[in-house]
């Protein structure tokens, strides 16, 4: 997970909220750390610290080594216990998983849905199966849920927007329903944005990841921030125009990278052989199915120079394929030799293309993510301490 490290010499104007972020960045510090860190006063430390403590942010760790009188003790983020439920909507299947504050999955359920399916009877479904994998854990606190949506999201207010895969959902249908279940913050994203921060490391730049699956989506992180857009609609290359006369989109358009390339598409020309949805296409390619690595390696072609021009435009560190027709060592392969062959030496060089998850674990990191991002920002710390809020 990534946390904003705060600059060390802020001096006085150190507030609560970037001095709980800088304890958890650095993992834990002493006070005397701190004091050097922050440039504050000790009684300004100390005072801050424990309203922190009051509550229940922080508290004090081990003992470190004596320096000559009594022993310190590291301060350390409170994450004891505290937990984030995420709902990774895809399709054809939702996940849905409570995780600790890092994104370890604790507990998990996959549920087989129609996500063109009524709102209430959809989110209905993962809610009461939240509910039931909360009601599992023991001494748990529930700091936030994190939902992802295979469609752009608003994320200031929570709200799906030009809805082509939830024909029917109120564009407020997300942010109802959860809640209606708890009382606790709430971050909607768009899937392929959520996985990609969750493929995203620390320290590796920028990546540009693609999720194929059902649909197609992509997700831009740049130094561990999402490119969102104007409109939350970064990175919908699904419905870049390959040809003008092409196969018809759900979009309504004609040639749409997603009616060449999206596990829909390839499920439509391979129906006849009964290779009617995106599962058995996966299996068949891994067995070495011809007809299903012909259609792939089609399809791939198509994605490749589609790629091309987002890699040229975005220069990445690395291209992550994921999704459960993109992780496939067929599609990776064939897309990596298009986009070297189309882009430049100068955008080639370094760059890295390479498998990713073919599940929803990097969503459900990255919506964890993206939770603790929003809980415990440092405005919000400031905000939930300032004298108005007592």
């Amino acid at each position: 997970m990534t946390v904003e490290r705060t600059p060390a010499s802020l001096g006085g104007a150190t507030s609560h909220g970037h001095l709980l972020n800088l304890i958890r960045s650095a993992d834990g510090l002493s006070r005397q750390q701190l004091l050097a860190e922050t440039g504050m006063s000790r009684a300004t430390l100390y005072e801050r610290l424990e309203a922190l403590l009051r509550r229940g942010w922080i508290y004090e760790g081990e003992a470190l080594e004596a320096t000559g009188g009594r022993r310190s003790r590291k301060i350390r983020f409170d994450s004891r216990g505290r937990v984030v439920l995420a709902l990774a909507l895809g399709q054809t299947h939702a996940t849905v998983a409570v995780v600790d504050t890092d994104g370890s999955e604790l507990r998990s359920t996959t549920i087989i849905h129609d996500i063109g399916g009524p709102a209430g009877e959809v989110l209905g479904r993962l809610t009461d199966a939240g509910e039931t994998l909360l009601a599992q854990g023991t001494g748990e606190v529930l700091v936030g849920v994190g939902v992802s949506v295979p469609a752009p999201v608003d994320v200031a207010s929570g709200h799906v927007v030009h809805p082509t895969t939830l024909p029917g959902w109120q564009p407020d249908a997300i942010v109802e329903a959860v809640s209606q279940a708890w009382s606790v913050p709430l971050v909607v994203e768009n899937d392929a944005r959520a996985a990609a921060l969750g493929e995203w490391e620390a320290g590796r730049g920028t990546l540009v990841y693609v999720k194929v699956g059902t649909g197609i989506g992509c997700g831009i992180v740049v130094d561990g921030e999402i490119l969102r857009g104007a409109h939350g609609a970064a990175g919908d290359i699904g419905h870049i125009r390959i040809t003008d006369d092409g196969p018809r989109c759900r979009c309504g358009r004609n040639g749409c990278l997603a009616a060449y390339s999206s596990g829909r598409a390839i499920a439509d020309r391979l129906a006849a052989e009964g290779l009617s949805d995106v599962d058995a296409i996966r299996q068949a390619a891994l067995d070495g199915g011809k007809s299903s690595l012909e259609a792939l390696t089609q399809a791939a072609e198509v994605l490749g120079r589609a790629l091309a021009a987002t890699i040229t435009t975005i220069n990445p560190d690395r291209l992550v394929l994921g999704g459960r027709i993109g992780a496939l060592p067929v599609l990776v392969d064939n897309v990596s030799s298009r986009v070297f062959a189309d882009v430049v030496e100068r955008i080639a060089d370094g760059l890295v293309v390479e498998a990713g998850d073919p599940h929803d674990r990097t969503a459900i990191a990255g919506l964890a993510a993206l939770v603790m991002r929003k809980v415990y920002d440092p405005a919000a710390i400031d905000r939930a301490l300032a004298p108005s809020a007592q």
